[in-house]
């Protein structure tokens, strides 16, 4: 009996160590490369030769000359909705299929606008500069004017 018939496809996380949504899923049908790599020169010789699929984040950009390289590849996953670090003429020309997941990061766009907003409103990045660069602040008229004008939260309706 032939064992490599029974081997699961190698998909390849090109960029980063996170797949925490793409483990539970692929961990069963799929041997997962994690590659941590900034451009195609990184990326272990197995990969190049054996992955069926890749997963991208932003964190590096694959051309015509990098898809060119890898000699399985039959599916690109862009981990977030854009593909402009793909170059997806050449992907197509290769029979390479491209994929994106938009909407992947809502919550973390949500989560940090949120904190974004309270920051400004509160005004805490004044007040760790403040006192990153030396400036003691006691009790809650110092804070309020290191952090030049930071208000309470508390009763105050944003928006």
């Amino acid at each position: 009996l032939d064992r490599s018939m029974n081997r699961k496809p190698l998909v390849a996380l090109l960029d980063g160590r996170d797949c925490t949504y793409e483990m539970p899923i692929l961990k069963d049908v799929a041997t997962v490369a994690f590659c941590d790599a900034q451009s195609t020169s990184e990326v272990h010789e197995r990969v190049l030769n054996e992955a069926f699929g890749a997963l991208l984040w932003h964190g590096m950009s694959l051309n015509r000359d990098d898809l060119l390289q890898y000699k399985a590849l039959k599916v690109i996953v862009r981990i977030g909705s854009d593909v402009d670090n793909i170059d997806i003429k050449a992907a197509g020309d290769l029979g390479i299929t491209v994929c994106n997941v938009p909407g992947i990061d809502v919550e973390e766009v949500a989560d940090s606008t949120l904190c974004l907003i309270l920051n400004l409103y509160r005004r805490t990045y004044w007040l760790a500069n403040a006192v990153s660069n030396g400036k003691q602040v006691f009790g809650p008229e110092m804070i309020r004017e290191a952090a030049s004008g930071t208000v309470r939260i508390r009763g105050q309706t944003l928006g």
